[in-house]
């Protein structure tokens, strides 16, 4: 089997989402007939840079290629499309969209899911409620209550320092954990945002509410910052690495930051083929995997790994990722209710089982 073409489609959402507001879809084709899809975020206005990346760049290096061997046709675009490092930084996302597509094919030529070649399977995957809403304090506790209401048993709130300053994520955190008990695992995302004394203090006045994790406490490049933290977090885990990317900078974090869980992300660390030497150091590490975000993706990795811990679950009510959920409508969402919380089933579609909606993946084309 040999790749014929690598084509990419820029799509633009006008919808509220503004925090990923256009989407690049790619299709490798072969001459197996055989069609894998990917996709990346895109910036407004990056999306063109996107494009032309993929299909002038990379695209060349793997045409000709088999599209079954993944490892080889990543070291390709990463080391070759740009020589010395230039494949890092936003190309990796670039990369990721053609890896994903190329895992999809390897998928649907062996006529399995993608989770069916990892080496194991569990059926039902576990999640945490992504309750990032950009509400007021106590609308926030609202509707982290009706997520508890309706099964979830684990949620995550944001405390963002342009969002909210430290006294109002105390008082979302407060309220939050009035409204669903005490029972309910409640996580806060700081985006890399404080410092840490601020980290430090924060968690000294968040004991009486039994915080689960606090995410990603200082920016990604401090390293002894993360240390720093965990050595007065308690019984708080740090976790963090939604803004890594590579095997390198996860080694430096799990080893020197100290992180109790880290959060790769299959776009933006370069994709799954990435994503996997990451998953393996981690576990040899004996350190949890909790992927953020690119639920249609992370679910086959959380099916086929046992080291991922959950998945996050983003609601439909969920405005941060608006476009993305309307305009992916696959692998269907299948939703089981147990006491512990609420759980996916795993996808049963050959490959990723992405699908695109037509009608509006037309209306969002942008005709260059």
């Amino acid at each position: 089997m040999k790749i014929t073409k690598v084509e990419a489609r820029r799509l633009s959402g006008n919808t509220s989402d503004t925090y990923h507001a256009e989407i690049i879809i790619v299709d490798v084709s072969t001459d197996a007939q055989i069609t894998g899809v990917g996709f990346a975020m895109a910036a407004p206005g990056m999306g063109a840079l996107f494009k032309r990346l993929i299909e002038h760049l990379l695209a060349p290096q793997i045409i000709d290629g088999d599209p079954q061997l993944t490892t080889d046709l990543w070291q390709k675009m990463h080391q070759q499309a740009i020589p010395r490092r230039g494949g890092d930084g936003f190309v990796r996302i670039c990369i990721a969209a053609i890896d994903m597509a190329l895992w999809d094919i390897k998928g649907k030529a062996a006529g399995v899911p993608i989770a069916s070649l990892l080496g194991g399977y569990r059926e039902l995957v576990p999640t945490y409620a992504n309750c990032a809403h950009h509400l007021p304090a106590d609308k926030l506790a609202e509707r982290a209550a009706a997520y508890v209401a309706a099964g979830h048993r684990a949620l995550k709130i944001r405390g963002t320092r342009s969002f909210v300053t430290p006294a109002e994520a105390t008082e979302r955190v407060r309220l939050v954990r009035e409204a669903i008990g005490p029972d309910v695992r409640l996580m806060v995302d700081v985006n890399g945002s404080w410092d840490v004394d601020t980290a430090i203090q924060q968690l000294k006045i968040w004991q009486p509410y039994d915080v689960y994790w606090l995410e990603e406490p200082v920016p990604p490049e401090d390293i002894p910052g993360y240390a720093r933290v965990r050595a007065r977090s308690g019984q708080t885990y740090i976790v963090g690495g939604e803004q890594h990317a590579g095997l390198l900078e996860f080694r430096t974090l799990i080893e020197q930051g100290h992180v109790d869980m880290v959060q790769p992300n299959v776009m933006i660390t370069g994709g799954i083929t990435d994503w996997l030497r990451i998953h393996a150091f981690a576990t040899a590490k004996g350190v949890p995997v909790s992927p953020w975000n690119l639920q249609p993706v992370h679910i086959h990795l959380a099916a086929g790994l046992a080291n991922v811990k959950w998945i996050e679950y983003f609601m439909a009510d969920n405005a941060l990722l608006e476009f993305q959920t309307k305009l992916i409508t696959g692998p269907a969402t299948r939703e089981v209710v147990a006491d512990d919380g609420i759980y996916l089933r795993a996808p049963d579609q050959p490959g990723l089982g992405l699908a695109i909606d037509p009608e509006i993946a037309e209306r969002a084309l942008v005709r260059d």
